[in-house]
């Protein structure tokens, strides 16, 4: 299967949403590769410190792929259980072609309006998608969200992200916790940690539900 995440908007956490995706299917003896098409090489440098620092983790491939990368990742999809593509922040050649043969995209957004104001982009090129690639499903998913109660953010953000038909927003929502960015700069997933504090419990949560909704009935 392959999992694209990609958005027309950079610093939505798509890189933290594929190492921790990536990270809780291989705790689940799953064959994964991340395919890191993005210049920022995030999802890279994540792979390098699990691979230096944490030999004792499930084992993740990684490479990284720039272009036109469908064939790559339809080669890839035939080696391995799941692949998952780490797109770049932007409308561009490597989301295109990821897009074209994927089974699924799924597109992270803060709640800001800002962010919101560009799916309306992503709902277009999602379009075009589907006329090539119809076994492409999208999601939208609120990351990096207010924990909050009182800050009414996240329901405006579901009903603007409801005016998309092209785009299924998820149940799940991925909170604003410290832990993520403490397991990124150490290579592993938040579903991989032993933290006994209620956030870290949370987060672990956050990335099961996920992969669960997302892959429902497939694992």
């Amino acid at each position: 299967m392959i999992i694209t995440i990609g958005s027309q908007k950079g610093g939505v956490g798509k890189s933290t949403i594929c190492c921790n995706m990536a990270a809780a299917l291989a705790q689940q003896a799953r064959d994964v590769i991340i395919v890191d098409s993005d210049s920022q090489r995030s999802a890279s440098a994540w792979w390098a410190e699990r691979t230096r620092s944490r030999p004792e983790l499930p084992h993740i491939a990684c490479v990284q792929k720039d272009g036109y990368i469908n064939q790559t990742l339809e080669d890839f999809n035939a080696r391995y259980g799941f692949v998952l593509v780490d797109a770049a922040g932007r409308d561009s050649d490597e989301l295109r072609s990821a897009m074209a043969v994927s089974d699924v995209l799924i597109t992270p957004t803060k709640c800001s309006q800002i962010d919101l104001m560009t799916l309306s982009t992503m709902a277009a090129l999602i379009r075009k998608c589907v006329q090539v690639n119809t076994k492409l499903t999208s999601y939208c998913l609120l990351n990096i969200a207010p924990t909050n109660k009182r800050i009414t953010e996240i329901e405006q953000a579901r009903n603007a992200i409801m005016e998309y038909p092209e785009i299924i927003l998820l149940d799940t929502i991925i909170s604003d916790r410290k832990i993520y960015r403490d397991s990124m700069a150490d290579g592993s997933g938040v579903s991989e940690t032993d933290g006994k504090a209620a956030s870290a419990k949370l987060a672990r949560e956050e990335i099961q539900q996920l992969v669960s909704e997302v892959l429902h009935g497939i694992i």
